[in-house]
């Protein structure tokens, strides 16, 4: 599961994908902006409390790889409903900006594997599959 994780995530950085529907909001960037592999599941209140903090610390360490140049669009971006990787995506980053960023999201993908249930990772996991299936 983590090697398709990680295929997805790297594959995201690098190339563009459609602005996802938002679960939930977090001023204004939503969990599955930050996580496409949510859209979809089903989470209890404490779960999207959870994950929305994991978000609200994700995004500012993401930012802090970022030039003030990079910030100004990314943040623009992600005001405009696109998602993170979209967002990264347009951003002309190093390879070190790219593998810092990749393993931040794989930090915070762990973390939201201990707070879903195994029939929620199920879900994760075919969307995670779709997504691939999709190109993205």
């Amino acid at each position: 599961m983590n090697t398709r994780w990680i295929a997805l995530l790297a594959s995201g950085m690098l190339i563009s994908m459609p602005t996802i529907a938002t679960v939930a909001q977090a001023e204004s960037t939503s969990l599955t902006q930050l996580f496409p592999a949510l859209v979809g599941v089903s989470l209890t209140p404490t779960q999207q409390a959870q994950i929305q903090d994991l978000t609200q610390q994700t995004l500012p360490r993401v930012q802090s790889m970022l030039t003030t140049e990079q910030q100004t669009q990314f943040n623009a971006a992600l005001a405009q409903g696109k998602g993170v990787r979209v967002a990264a995506s347009s951003l002309n980053l190093s390879i070190a900006q790219r593998l810092q960023i990749l393993n931040v999201l794989q930090t915070s993908r762990s973390q939201i594997d201990t707070i879903l249930t195994p029939k929620q990772q199920q879900q994760v996991q075919r969307n995670v599959q779709a997504l691939q299936q999709q190109g993205r």
